[in-house]
C-alpha cells in the first residue's frame, strides 16, 4: 500500500511539472520579441490622406485600391516596429500578437481570391481601412500623452 502511495504522489508531481513547462513555453510563444512603437508624427498626414485617395480609386478601380491599401497597411506596421516578413501569414501571426482586433481585419483583407466579389473586395478594403485607422489614431494618442508628459520649457 505504502508503495502505490508513492507512485501516485510521483505521478503527481510529474504531471504538475508537465503542465507548468507546457504553460511557460506557451507564454513565451504569446508574447511578441520585438517592440512595437507608435507612427512617426511626421507621417501621420500622408497616411490619412493616402486613406482618402484610396477609398475614392475603388469606384473605377477596386481591385488596385484593395492592393494599395494593403501595402499601406503593411508600410504603416514596418514602421511602427513590426518585423519585415516574407509571407502575409507571418505578418498576420506577429499582428495577432500584440492586437487581435487588428489582425482579425488583416485576416478578412488576406482572404481575397483572384475571382472575389467587387462586394468581398469593398469588404477588404474598409477591413484594411479601419486597421489604418486604428493605428493612425493609436500613433495619434501617444504623440498626445508623449507631449503631455514633457515639463514645458521657462523662457
Amino acid at each position: 500500500m505504502d508503495g502505490i502511495l508513492w507512485m501516485v504522489v510521483i505521478a503527481i508531481a510529474v504531471v504538475l511539472l508537465i503542465a507548468i513547462a507546457a504553460r511557460a513555453i506557451n507564454a513565451r510563444r504569446s508574447r511578441p520579441a520585438f517592440q512595437v512603437r507608435g507612427l512617426p508624427a511626421s507621417y501621420l498626414g500622408a497616411y490619412q490622406a493616402r486613406m482618402t485617395e484610396l477609398q475614392a480609386m475603388f469606384v473605377e478601380h477596386p481591385r488596385e485600391a484593395v492592393a494599395g491599401c494593403k501595402q499601406l497597411v503593411d508600410d504603416m506596421i514596418m514602421r511602427m516596429g513590426y518585423p519585415t516578413r516574407m509571407t502575409d501569414r507571418e505578418r498576420l501571426a506577429d499582428i495577432a500578437s500584440v492586437d487581435r482586433s487588428h489582425a482579425d481585419h488583416y485576416k478578412v483583407g488576406m482572404s481575397l481570391k483572384p475571382e472575389s466579389t467587387t462586394e468581398e473586395m469593398r469588404r477588404a478594403l474598409q477591413s484594411y481601412l479601419e486597421m489604418a485607422r486604428s493605428l493612425l489614431e493609436r500613433g495619434s494618442r501617444e504623440r498626445a500623452a508623449e507631449t503631455e508628459s514633457r515639463p514645458e520649457i521657462a523662457g
